[in-house]
């Protein structure tokens, strides 16, 4: 993996020196009026010139439209703040440079589907955000694309829905849980031999892989991939951190939960999934993970 350099601009900010109150409160808004996105493009040694423009077109809408691009940076904080963790306590098993590439970039990229699919319209990338920006919703697993649209947007819900069922598999009798798991797919789809280097596409489209979610069936039934990323060869560590990060964020953030609850509302979500119930590779991050932000909550 030539020409990538995953070490840290020294002037960014990391979970080790940022505030404390944005440690333990993630709601902290940490937005400036910097371009965080070009800023993080630098960090993690991408070249934006070499991103196809509809990517970065998305990756800006996200940002400007939800609070998902804020939820990545953080995880991209405390991926780093990890990677110095491993580095000086468990140096025998820290993170390779091929590994540190393709989660931060992994993570960087993950949820980029939630603009909807590559050709989506404008109109329909503005209904897939919204419905993207309404978060803890009661019960998403029974509640219908429909019932939701009706209730969250009942001025032009006809509307709405006529738009989007257009899209492949999207129905207005699907579950939310249904419609919300379809991002990873298309997340795949944008990025796709568009400029992301090819080891970090599989590693954001599986981003839910706990919850069964595979997008055209990428990993295969021996955790090898099915397709050619590169050097990227198999479902492993590097994923299951960025799977880790991003329900970490989400815990903290949208559940507004505690760090030790998190922690364990995460080990019982991939315990959920019998293919992960003694995955030790995840029991590991998890347990250092924790114990790094304990750690520096204490001080």
């Amino acid at each position: 993996m030539g020409g990538f350099s995953p070490g840290s601009n020294p002037g960014s900010p990391t979970i080790l020196n940022m505030p404390k109150e944005e440690i333990i409160n993630p709601n902290t808004n940490t937005e400036t009026k910097r371009d965080h996105l070009k800023d993080l493009f630098e960090e993690i040694g991408l070249d934006v010139e070499k991103i196809n423009p509809n990517i970065m077109r998305k990756l800006r809408l996200l940002n400007e439209k939800t609070e998902t691009f804020k939820d990545e940076e953080r995880s991209l904080q405390v991926a780093r703040s990890l990677f110095e963790y491993y580095k000086n306590r468990l140096a025998d098993i820290r993170f390779t440079d091929q590994e540190q590439r393709v989660i931060l970039i992994g993570t960087m990229f993950a949820d980029i589907g939630k603009t909807g699919p590559k050709d989506a319209t404008p109109e329909q990338e503005e209904i897939i955000l919204d419905i993207y920006g309404v978060e803890n919703i009661p019960d998403p697993n029974s509640i219908t694309l429909l019932e939701f649209v009706s209730k969250y947007f009942p001025a032009d819900a006809e509307k709405r829905l006529s738009s989007i069922e257009t899209i492949n598999k999207v129905r207005s009798n699907m579950t939310m849980r249904e419609f919300y798991n379809l991002h990873s797919e298309w997340t795949f789809q944008i990025i796709s031999g568009d400029g992301v280097p090819p080891e970090a596409v599989a590693t954001a489209a599986v981003h839910h892989m706990v919850e069964g979610v595979n997008p055209e069936e990428i990993v295969g039934n021996d955790g090898r991939f099915t397709r050619f990323f590169g050097e990227n060869v198999f479902f492993d560590r590097a994923e299951k951190l960025v799977i880790i990060l991003d329900k970490y964020d989400g815990f903290r953030r949208r559940g507004k939960k505690g760090h030790k609850e998190a922690i364990a509302l995460i080990r019982k979500k991939i315990k959920e999934n019998p293919n992960f119930l003694n995955d030790r590779e995840f029991e590991e991050l998890l347990s250092n993970l924790d114990a790094m932000i304990s750690e520096n909550e204490q001080t």
